[in-house]
């Protein structure tokens, strides 16, 4: 995956910091169910790992006990408290699957912080997912609706399918701490 472009998110970061990324997969859940720490900013942005695994935790109080397993990114400072990124993979999934519009840029927040995590799993993403969410991202960073992106009901389909291949890629490479 390490072709698929990263595009500015709109928040531009001058110097490397981290930031906590909520995630909620439930569709009934209100706000995020786990976290990350993601280093942004520098040449290298990466969400916080260890032996080979990408780090979730499920209370942001547990952020400054996954971030002791990162050495690296344990120098850029504390692990902050605000969540600064949400992925709603439930939403997303959903606007792919249905919806002709996504007003709150959700789809492409998503496709920004999985580009970081799946990049984190050393997986290799099959090309044609790989070149479907490299288009999707280039789209919806040029504001482009989703009516005008999907032209049929398979096109949908297949980028459900390559959301769902990261996420379960991201799923098997990851290491939950919680208390």
């Amino acid at each position: 995956m390490s072709e698929l472009p990263i595009f500015p998110s709109g928040q531009k970061h001058s110097h490397k910091e981290l930031v906590l990324v909520g995630f909620r997969l439930d569709g009934d859940h209100d706000g995020a169910q786990f976290y990350t720490l993601l280093a942004v900013g520098g040449d290298n942005e990466r969400p916080i790992t260890c032996d080979g695994r990408v780090l979730f935790f499920t209370h942001v109080e547990l952020g400054a006990t996954a971030l002791v397993l990162d050495a690296e990114l344990a120098q850029l400072g504390p692990a902050p408290k605000e969540i600064e990124t949400f992925c709603d993979v439930a939403e997303a999934l959903h606007l792919v699957n249905s919806q002709d519009t996504d007003p709150d840029g959700v789809v492409l927040d998503c496709l920004l912080v999985f580009d970081d995590l799946v990049r984190a799993t050393k997986l290799h993403m099959p090309d044609r997912y790989q070149g479907l969410l490299t288009e999707l991202t280039a789209r919806l960073t040029e504001r482009a609706q989703l009516r005008d992106i999907f032209s049929s009901n398979s096109l949908r389909e297949h980028v459900e399918d390559a959301l769902l291949w990261c996420i379960g890629a991201i799923a098997v490479k990851a290491r939950m701490i919680s208390d």
